[in-house]
């Protein structure tokens, strides 16, 4: 395969940009012209397609899209909410995200997310004829058939693995002789674990040559074990289920190249909301091309980093997010998955015998963990509770939780209700 899957790659900032304008007005008109939400908010805001007439414009009036407005639209009006921007009979596939968020793809939608996503692996060094194993889950996320997409673009042979059963991965692994692993870097660490419990030693028994990584964060030191185990290397992705897969890696692996001819991203603060020059850290505000069924106007992820648009050595043009900083807000990424407390909040509002609760957040290793601590009012039934919330956590959050039932006031008053321990690192 080429070096490079587009021109856009290597164009220089003043062509990037032009592309950008050009892309980013017509999103304004399409969202304008065809989304109810977005003709109201336009119109509330005195704002007409044709008052955008640059980036400049674009950037000084148009109006931030929050998650919170996307999941009450879909709330009052199940189930794309007024976002949707084409007639439900254009729709082909229908994924479902936490919170719920329901996003609708064209085919449109899917042909570009298609050649976005090839983007990723084509920096990764991908060869044509190389097996990969994707271990992102097919199930209602789009992370799976998303990097399917990519791999039968590039011309890769797919092993459709899915999450869990380690040993038949290992065992697939091993006998067919996978060479690119897609998935989350923890359940790369759970498969060194597994082939080694099975008497194998990952580099020398399998012949992984790649790691292609996302849905969670990567830190140094993850990256260089997992390296050193297996005997690879490991590429970053950055990305959120509504938007898609934005940013990933080359082999200087110095910051996430930004598919600006598909995204625009603008680092904001997240107080003033006000744009901050290359090099400041802010909050990631995403405009994505391109979108057919759910267009979003600077759409702010939570998500913290910072820009820079310094040539990399790779000679791609495109500015690169410097790592992931962590959340400007309450939202946080837990095994790939977002969680917000509102959703265990709702869980235990249904019973009267429970209180307050704080979600705790920790790597101890190099695998998160999450525990949901629970004020109760009979102590004798704290058993009782823990086992039967453990489950309903998991269905409300889709992820295995710990929980901790505590007595009425053990939670601090001023506790927050989410405490993230664990480290971010830029990658």
């Amino acid at each position: 395969m080429a070096k490079f899957y587009s021109k856009a790659e290597t164009m220089s900032r003043e062509e990037l940009r032009k592309l950008q304008e050009k892309k980013a007005l017509e999103m304004v008109r399409h969202a304008y012209e065809n989304s109810p939400y977005y003709h109201r908010k336009f119109d509330e805001a005195g704002i007409k397609p044709g008052d955008i007439k640059n980036l400049d414009d674009f950037f000084k009036k148009v109006p931030f899209t929050s998650k919170h407005e996307l999941v009450s639209s879909q709330r009052e009006h199940p189930p794309f909410g007024e976002f949707l921007a084409v007639p439900r009979e254009k729709l082909r596939l229908v994924f479902i995200s936490p919170g719920p968020i329901f996003e609708p793809y064209t085919a449109k939608d899917l042909e570009s997310t298609r050649k976005n996503m090839a983007k990723g692996l084509i920096s990764g060094g991908v060869q044509e004829g190389d097996i990969i194993q994707i271990t992102l889950s097919y199930h209602f996320m789009p992370a799976g058939l998303f990097a399917h997409m990519a791999a039968e673009e590039t011309g890769l042979c797919v092993i459709p693995a899915g999450t869990g059963e380690t040993r038949m991965q290992i065992d697939f692994m091993r006998k067919l002789g996978t060479k690119i692993y897609a998935g989350t870097p923890s359940f790369l660490a759970r498969l060194a674990e597994e082939a080694q419990k099975m008497g194998l030693d990952p580099k020398k028994d399998l012949n992984l040559r790649i790691g292609i990584c996302g849905a969670e964060p990567l830190p140094p030191d993850l990256r260089k074990k997992l390296q050193d185990i297996f005997g690879i290397e490991l590429f970053d992705a950055y990305g959120v289920a509504e938007l898609g897969v934005m940013t990933r890696e080359c082999q200087y692996h110095n910051g996430m190249h930004i598919n600006e001819e598909m995204y625009l991203l603008e680092i904001v603060d997240p107080n003033t909301l006000e744009r901050v020059e290359p090099g400041e850290e802010g909050e990631i505000v995403a405009t994505p091309f391109e979108r057919d069924a759910l267009p979003l106007l600077r759409y702010r992820t939570g998500d913290a980093s910072v820009l820079t648009e310094e040539i990399c050595k790779c000679g791609r043009t495109e500015a690169r997010i410097l790592g992931i900083r962590g959340r400007v807000d309450m939202l946080t990424k837990v095994k790939g998955v977002f969680i917000h407390p509102k959703q265990a909040q709702d869980v235990v509002s249904h019973y009267p015998e429970l209180g307050r609760i704080q979600i705790i957040v920790e790597r101890p290793g190099d695998y998160d963990e999450m525990t949901i601590l629970v004020e109760g009012k009979d102590p004798s039934k704290f058993g009782e509770w823990e086992n039967k919330l453990k489950e309903e956590f998991r269905q409300a959050l889709r992820i295995k939780t710990n929980v901790k039932m505590v007595k009425v006031g053990e939670i601090p008053a001023d506790a927050r209700v989410l405490e993230d321990r664990r480290k971010h690192y830029a990658r």
